[in-house]
């Protein structure tokens, strides 16, 4: 006996299953727009090799070029820009891009009324090279597998940099351990701090997605691990509560494991919180232990003097600001007299030069009102973006955002490569994965889904009337 067909206008359960189905990374048969050819997948290894690099590229240094990331990365560029005119494929860009393009433009504008315009126009280079960095991976990354992999190579990159830093540590008192702090590479201890406390949420998300693959599981555990030992090395307070940021993806990141390895990864915390009160040096602690009162009653080892004196020169230019990159020397002019601070909370030798410590109040400083503006907005539609994304997916970014608010708030990082290599990499995300919820969502009148976190991306569950259950 044939089956009757099905009501018109009406989609069965399982057609809407197929349909999902072939929507699904893992069934696409469609290439992606400008990934076919060998100049696409050169670009994006260049890419790969960039977010690699990028967490211990000081320790590279190449004379005349710069860090082993910006020699890769205008690899990458050129090789990205050949394939775009060899193919004729240029993908338009999204609001945020328009947003940042806008902060860009206006950061170099600033140099024709900028307090220091040599200062300026440097800034403004590092934020055009900043930019195509983000136009790479919205380029040369799209899909949502591509992107994990990015991700990955971040976490690959925090490894060096946390073994360097242990083993700055079991070397003993030297050059690289600036009064009882520990780091390496040639980076100062709150910057790297503040890296691997950003690769604590990618971490844990990366071992809530590889469903199919459980022993990497293991090795984001280890380097979850690795990562904040080292952190407790660097005695880096802000990076340290910038870390309690990543504790928002804990839970559903933990929901994901099975019961053996939610059991091991509690002996992993049992394991370092005993490790980290044997091996961690008492300077260490002795400079943690310092956070409350220097937030409660304290100048946080100058910093309220710092944002008190970039105040002052705010009012003076409030719109326009003072320049990109401006703000020591507005400052120092300001006071009357060269600033300098005393090095070691940045790690460093006395004299250090003097920086805001704050990325916001960096920008409103040296970029007025309208730089900030623009800057708030990319920060506000980059939000608006993760929170339209799968719960988890929601999650992971989210904390992402709060780990990069928090740290920042006492560090000077709105031209850092990780803070906008963060925000590209969020940017692609969100134009792979919320078009594709949509079309899914589209289908509930035939068959109703929920999303649920799989194992290459955010799935659709239908469910199916013919088999009754959640496929």
């Amino acid at each position: 006996m044939r089956n009757s067909p099905a009501p018109s206008g009406m989609v069965s359960g399982l057609d809407a299953a197929r349909s999902l189905a072939a929507g699904h990374p893992r069934f696409a048969r469609r290439a992606e727009p400008g990934s076919t050819g060998t100049m696409p997948k050169v670009a994006y290894f260049f890419l790969w090799i960039f977010a690699f690099a990028m967490p211990w590229e000081n320790a590279v240094v190449i004379p005349g070029f710069g860090t082993v990331s910006r020699v890769v990365g205008l690899a990458a560029f050129g090789i990205g820009v050949i394939s775009v005119l060899d193919s004729g494929r240029f993908r338009v860009p999204a609001v945020q891009h328009g947003l940042m393009g806008l902060f860009v433009t206006w950061v170099g504008l600033t140099y024709f009324w900028s307090f220091d315009p040599g200062r300026t126009r440097i800034a403004a280079v590092t934020f055009v090279q900043l930019l195509t960095m983000v136009w790479l991976i919205w380029q040369f990354a799209q899909t949502y597998q591509k992107q994990i992999l990015l991700l990955r190579a971040f976490v690959l990159g925090t490894v060096v940099s946390s073994i360097a830093i242990v083993v700055a540590f079991l070397n003993g008192p030297t050059a690289e351990s600036y009064y009882g702090r520990y780091t390496g590479l040639g980076f100062n201890p709150n910057d790297l701090a503040l890296i691997l406390a950003l690769s604590l949420p990618i971490s844990m998300y990366l071992a809530a997605r590889d469903e199919g693959l459980r022993f990497r599981v293991w090795l984001y555990g280890g380097h979850l691990v690795l990562a904040l030992a080292a952190i407790l090395l660097t005695a880096a307070r802000g990076p340290l509560i910038a870390s309690v940021g990543a504790l928002f993806m804990l839970p559903f990141a933990f929901s994901q494991l099975t019961r053996g390895q939610k059991a091991v990864g509690l002996a992993l915390v049992v394991l370092l919180g005993i490790g980290a009160g044997l091996l961690v040096p008492q300077t260490s602690w002795s400079r943690l232990s310092t956070i409350g009162s220097e937030v409660s009653s304290g100048t946080l080892n100058e910093r309220t003097m710092i944002w008190r004196a970039g105040w002052v020169v705010f009012n003076q230019s409030p719109f326009r600001g003072v320049g990109a990159a401006a703000f020591a020397p507005s400052v120092e002019h300001a006071l009357g007299m060269p600033f300098h601070g005393s090095g070691i909370d940045d790690g460093g030798p006395a004299n250090v030069e003097l920086v805001a410590h704050n990325t916001f109040i960096s920008v409103l400083v040296e970029q007025g009102v309208i730089g900030f503006a623009l800057f708030l907005g990319i920060l506000l539609t980059l939000v608006f973006s993760a929170w339209h994304l799968p719960l988890v997916d929601r999650a992971f970014w989210l904390s992402v955002l709060l780990t990069w608010a928090i740290g920042v708030s006492s560090l000077t990082w709105e031209d850092r490569k990780p803070s906008w290599f963060l925000f590209g990499v969020l940017v692609a995300a969100a134009a792979a994965q919320i078009p594709s919820i949509r079309r899914q969502e589209a289908l509930q009148s035939g068959a109703p889904q929920r999303i649920r976190f799989g194992a290459r991306g955010p799935v659709a569950a239908t469910r199916s009337t013919q088999f009754g259950r959640w496929s």
